[in-house]
């Protein structure tokens, strides 16, 4: 039982937010002019600002995230794959460094942390839609299409 609150509470929300800087990274790379991370839902409870990145967190934290990016000059084809790319890159490196742990420090945390974050990386570059909300595969290929 205390995996799954693990997995809920500590693993889920830690992938979200690596993805999400995945995203942030890219923005930054690009010279987005204002980016937000939001983790969460529900009413926003806290707020944090450094430079041209916001923060949001919501109260119910380990459900999903999302990353937000904007500048005067739009952004080109290669720099919006780019953005959105990095979000899946950034879980496949996480799982990478935590399976290499993993084989010299054995834990249940680093064992979550890989298997959670391969996932993410996978399920986000496979393309497709559901309800609305499209993965980031879907996101690229349709850039690919334009």
């Amino acid at each position: 039982m205390h995996s799954v609150l693990y997995l809920i509470f500590i693993i889920a929300p830690l992938t979200t937010l690596i993805h999400e800087l995945g995203h942030v990274s890219g923005s930054l790379a690009v010279n987005a002019d204002y980016i937000q991370l939001s983790i969460g839902t529900g009413k926003r409870k806290m707020v944090l600002k450094r430079k041209r990145v916001e923060f949001n967190i919501y109260p119910a934290f380990f459900i999903g995230g999302i990353t937000r990016s904007e500048r005067a000059k739009p952004y080109n084809k290669t720099e919006s794959v780019w953005i959105t790319i990095l979000g899946p890159t950034f879980n496949a490196i996480t799982a990478l460094i935590s399976y290499l742990l993993f084989e010299v420090f054995p834990s249940e945390f680093l064992q979550l942390l890989f298997w959670f974050n391969m996932w993410m990386a996978i399920v986000n570059i496979i393309p497709f839609t559901i309800n609305g909300k499209r993965t980031d595969g879907f996101t690229i290929l349709e850039l690919i299409r334009k």
